[in-house]
């Protein structure tokens, strides 16, 4: 960041007028933002294969036990997210964040899209094996081997 024009410098230090600090620091939280959901947030380009499960961005389908298997829109999200950070636990705080792009909302959409893509995913949706709960915390993705 260049110093501005209209900084003035007091006993070694510089001063700038309120208005230029509050336009830096928005500048600072909006990058913020972006860079976090930048990184996670979407389904990208490519196929994307975690143990057994294959999904294809292009065509919003997954491979799971040699079948294709149609996703929407938000669970072709969520479900990218999820195998791209296998074994890892996120809350649905996070996840509503990372996948939704909302920091403040009901986080029992989480879990309703939770459960469609265990119906449509797991073999046993009531005994899931390939999005795990871990109880007080969240979900998590087992990679299936077979």
């Amino acid at each position: 960041m260049q110093p501005s024009p209209n900084a003035r410098t007091v006993n070694g230090l510089r001063d700038e007028p309120a208005s230029l600090r509050v336009r830096h620091r928005l500048e600072a939280r909006v990058r913020a933002v972006l860079s976090r959901t930048r990184d996670d947030a979407g389904p990208q380009l490519g196929t994307l294969a975690c143990g057994t499960l294959e999904l294809d961005p292009a065509t919003s389908r997954v491979r799971v036990r040699n079948a294709w298997v149609e996703l929407t829109g938000l669970e072709l999200k969520l479900l990218a997210f999820l195998m791209r950070h296998p074994s890892r636990a996120f809350s649905r705080e996070t996840l509503l964040e990372k996948v939704w792009g909302f920091s403040v909302g009901d986080t029992s959409t989480v879990s309703v899209h939770i459960r469609r893509l265990r119906i449509k995913l797991e073999a046993e949706p009531a005994r899931p094996a390939i999005i795990r709960t871990v109880w007080g915390v969240g979900y998590f993705l087992e990679p299936p081997t077979a």
